[in-house]
């Protein structure tokens, strides 16, 4: 954590089945009762993407809010949860709701009452799911930032008719075992962690903007204040990034209020352009913009904004 530029803790929350996350803390001098906690994405961890940490932590300390990010169980790609294995490759995508729970329960312990919640790429699926399946009070916002789907990214990498063949591949190696490993090719996953990532329908399929049918189950379970963040050249889009963003739109049905901000020239990662996100994030944080309610009825309209507006 060299050259941070910002106070830090070093910290850890403990999940009710006995995974312990790793993490760091940043709190503001004259705190509010609001923390915003950062969920990572796929095979990633707490300690990477250090400029982003130190410009989101500088700005929203400032702001009076603290900054939270944790190790989930899918961190690195081989990990242990307890007696089992995790990271990436082995991850069981429904118990990312004990990991967030863990996470705002510290942060409740700290002293923060209020709590924002932000997803990186898988972070994303993981932060709605928990916010659509728990009723937790204590979350007041929610930030989707990379919210791609990676059944959508995978159809665009290799088509999708041999994403269909080694989706049937996979279950019939998960028939067999599902912790055992799915071929080299298709990426180092056990048949179990493949089909949640690639089979369409599953628990972490929660942004079916791929499918036209797609009934966006957990997004229009959102009641909090909502926010889309893209990249505009984020490389695993098959679409437009402000079209994206108005998929989300038309599907926030229940939020209280929804902001779509495209990031100019950013990929998937935001690398280089942590400033301009920070800047975007606070600002919505201290205001997130009202959604009358006809519009929420209609769903529909013009949503989205570059992170300069």
């Amino acid at each position: 954590m060299r050259n941070l530029g910002v106070p830090v803790s070093l910290v850890s929350a403990r999940t009710r089945d006995g995974v312990v996350l790793a993490g760091v803390m940043s709190e503001p001098r004259r705190r509010r009762p609001t923390a915003l906690i950062w969920v990572h994405g796929l095979g990633s961890t707490f300690a990477n993407g250090q400029p982003l940490i130190r410009a989101l932590s500088r700005r929203l300390t400032a702001a009076g809010i603290a900054y939270l990010k944790f190790d989930t169980r899918g961190h690195h790609v081989v990990a242990r949860a307890g007696r089992r294995l995790a990271g990436a490759a082995f991850e069981r995508f429904g118990e990312s709701v004990r990991d967030i729970r863990a996470m705002i329960d510290l942060a409740r312990r700290a002293g923060y009452r209020r709590v924002i919640l932000a997803g990186h790429s898988t972070g994303a699926n993981k932060v709605l799911h928990y916010v659509a399946r728990v009723r937790d009070r204590r979350v007041v916002g929610l930030i989707l930032l990379g919210p791609v789907s990676d059944i959508a990214g995978e159809m665009k990498r290799i088509g999708a008719r041999e994403l269909r063949r080694r989706v049937a591949v996979a279950e019939r190696i998960a028939r067999r075992g599902p912790d055992a490993l799915v071929p080299r090719a298709f990426g180092f996953y056990s048949a179990r962690r493949y089909l949640s990532l690639y089979r369409p329908g599953e628990a972490e399929d929660v942004f079916p903007y791929y499918r036209p049918d797609g009934r966006w189950t957990a997004l229009r379970k959102v009641r909090v204040p909502l926010a889309v963040v893209v990249g505009s050249r984020d490389e695993y889009l098959d679409r437009p990034a402000a079209a994206l963003v108005e998929a989300f739109s038309r599907n926030a049905t229940a939020a209280r209020s929804f902001r779509g901000l495209v990031i100019p020239e950013a990929r998937h990662g935001f690398a280089g352009h942590e400033e301009p996100l920070a800047r975007a994030l606070v600002r919505w944080i201290a205001r997130p913009p009202a959604r009358p309610r006809a519009a929420r009825r209609r769903a529909g309209g013009r949503a989205v904004a570059s992170a300069g507006s």
